[in-house]
Order: structure tokens, then C-alpha cells, then sequence
């Protein structure tokens, strides 16, 4: 599923809204049942995971290495890649050896090009950083991921890069990917169907191949008064 519209509309809230990084009211159900808004902790426990638009301020901690990056969430919510400290089950340490393995796994799997796991972040390509915050979502093990702005900052090449990884997770995965973009070619490119939101509402749902004229009418939020004259 893609989400457009032009800047200030109200996109970029849907996810963030979503995941409890924006105050959000109303109800977000998942299989059936409500799950608390305003709550990042029970959204990542649901199986959603979030690649903000925010890379560099919210999506990374570019002074730490990339396999730090990739485990972080998963240690705090999931509690993964933490064993006993000493023997005592309730004292608990990051497992080094479970973080470094995976992280080897996720850059080759996701071809991060870097010297190593241990590089700093900061040091890598935004397309490369871009994939380390996937990695990051990608280790919750989410059924649905909402990603934003998945190409902002980075080089044409990277973008394809970047793109073609979103379309491998939802047909080879059956990952549920929902992406959040200023860029409609892209969201035509790649998406099954695109919502058009136009000053916090729903103005339109369309196809990928519908007509740029009727792209044009939603995202003036022209759309549906266009379809009851009709």
C-alpha cells in the first residue's frame, strides 16, 4: 500500500500516528482486535515495525556501530540477543557473539556495503544507512512495515537498491509493506494500490495505472467532488 499527497497534508502522519511517535486518536485494529494508540512499545509488540523518514534524527544512532543498530530494538522491546549475566536469569547482558552474527547475516542479506559490523554508521552512504534502519524494522520479525520517505537523501542507484528490497520482502516474505512517499513515480512503481490523503483525510484511493489527471484532482482534493458530479 502506498501513501501520497503533497507536503503538509498530513502523509507522513499516518505511520508515525500509528507507531505512538505522533499524539493520534481513533482506533487501529490488527487481526480483529484494537491495539493502544500513543503506545510505540505495544505497536513493535504486534508485530509492526516503523523506518521513519527521519533518518538521520530519529532512524539511526549514528555514533554507534551498524550491529548496535541493527540489535538495539530487539534488545529493549523483544529481548533478544541478551544472555544471563553470571548465571543469574534475572541480571542480563547483551549477547555479543548472537549480535554480531545476526548483524553479518542482515548486511549480507541486504548487501549494507561497509568494512564491517563494527563501523561507525555515520561513516556509511545514506543508501547504506537507509538499509541499516530496514535491518533495525526487519529484526522485530514485523508482519507489517510501515516505512517513510524510503528514498529521501540517497543516489538514483540506491534508490533502485531500496525499492527492489521493499518489493522482495512483500512477495517473497508476505510482508504487509506500507510506504509513505512524496514521490508519486515511485509509489506507482511498486504499490498495489495508493491512498491519497489530502488535509488529514482519506481523499482517494487508486490504482497504480489510473490516470495522472485523476492523481492530480485528489491530491487538490478534487477527487471526490469530481466523481459525485460525475
Amino acid at each position: 500500500l502506498g501513501i501520497g499527497g503533497l507536503a503538509g497534508q498530513g502523509k507522513i502522519g499516518v505511520a508515525n500516528g500509528v507507531m505512538g511517535l505522533y499524539p493520534a486518536e481513533g482506533e487501529v485494529c490488527i487481526h480483529g482486535e484494537k491495539i493502544d494508540l500513543n503506545n510505540p512499545r505495544q505497536a513493535i509488540s504486534r508485530k509492526l515495525a516503523f523506518v521513519s523518514e527521519d533518518r538521520r534524527g530519529i532512524g539511526l544512532l549514528l555514533d554507534n556501530s551498524i550491529e548496535l543498530n541493527i540489535a538495539i530494538t530487539s534488545m529493549q522491546v523483544r529481548e533478544k540477543f541478551l544472555k544471563p549475566f553470571l548465571g543469574i536469569s534475572k541480571v542480563q547482558m547483551s549477547d555479543a557473539q548472537a549480535i554480531r552474527t545476526h548483524a553479518l547475516n542482515m548486511i549480507k542479506g541486504l548487501d549494507i556495503r561497509c568494512t564491517g559490523p563494527t563501523q561507525i554508521t555515520r561513516r556509511l552512504s545514506g543508501g547504506n544507512q537507509q538499509k541499516v534502519c530496514i535491518a533495525r524494522a526487519l529484526t522485530l520479525e514485523p508482519e507489517i512495515l510501515f516505512v517513510s520517505e524510503p528514498t529521501r537523501g540517497i543516489d538514483i542507484g540506491a534508490k533502485k537498491l531500496v525499492l527492489d528490497l521493499l518489493l522482495q520482502l512483500n512477495r517473497e516474505l508476505g510482508m504487509t509493506i506500507v510506504v509513505t512517499s512524496s514521490e508519486l513515480g515511485e509509489l506507482r512503481a511498486i504499490c498495489d494500490r495508493i491512498a491519497v490523503v489530502y488535509e488529514g483525510r482519506l481523499e482517494a484511493t487508486l490504482s497504480p495505472t489510473t490516470a495522472d489527471v485523476d492523481y492530480g484532482l485528489a491530491m487538490a482534493g478534487k477527487y471526490k467532488s469530481r466523481r459525485e458530479a460525475v
